[in-house]
């Protein structure tokens, strides 16, 4: 019937179209989550009104974010949204490594590992 969605079973599907699917999954997720903890965020400022904390505008370090979290503060949930908005293509690069693993096609990995390198390195350089 039209309108019906049809649930397949993943076990059935080969292990090309099991990684297409994790990958998009991560991806449509990843995103979501994103959004709805930035949505959230800018909601409670509205709410709430912006807080503001000691150091803003310098970088935050995760032990700041953690504990802005723990106290629900409208910044550090805005923040960890975006933060995730920014790990998930990452999170995506580890899934396509590991289904290239698991599909033994090394040259794939080899190639996610670098770009994966070349990510972090450029992280790791911007920090300084």
């Amino acid at each position: 019937m039209l309108g019906e969605r049809v649930l397949t079973d993943m076990t059935n599907q080969p292990t090309e179209e099991k990684a297409r699917s994790a990958i998009a999954l991560i991806l449509r997720y990843g995103s979501l989550a994103s959004t709805l903890l930035m949505a959230l965020g800018l909601l409670l400022i509205l709410v709430r009104g912006a807080v503001a904390t000691p150091g803003s505008g310098l970088p935050i370090l995760p032990r700041m974010l953690f504990a802005g979290l723990a106290h629900f503060d409208p910044l550090a949930i805005t923040e960890s949204g975006v933060l995730l908005l920014l790990l998930t293509p990452i999170f995506r690069i580890v899934a396509a490594a590991v289904s290239f693993g698991l599909e033994h096609n090394y040259r794939y990995v080899l190639i996610s590992l670098g770009v994966l390198a070349v990510i972090f390195g450029s992280i790791g350089f911007a920090m300084q």
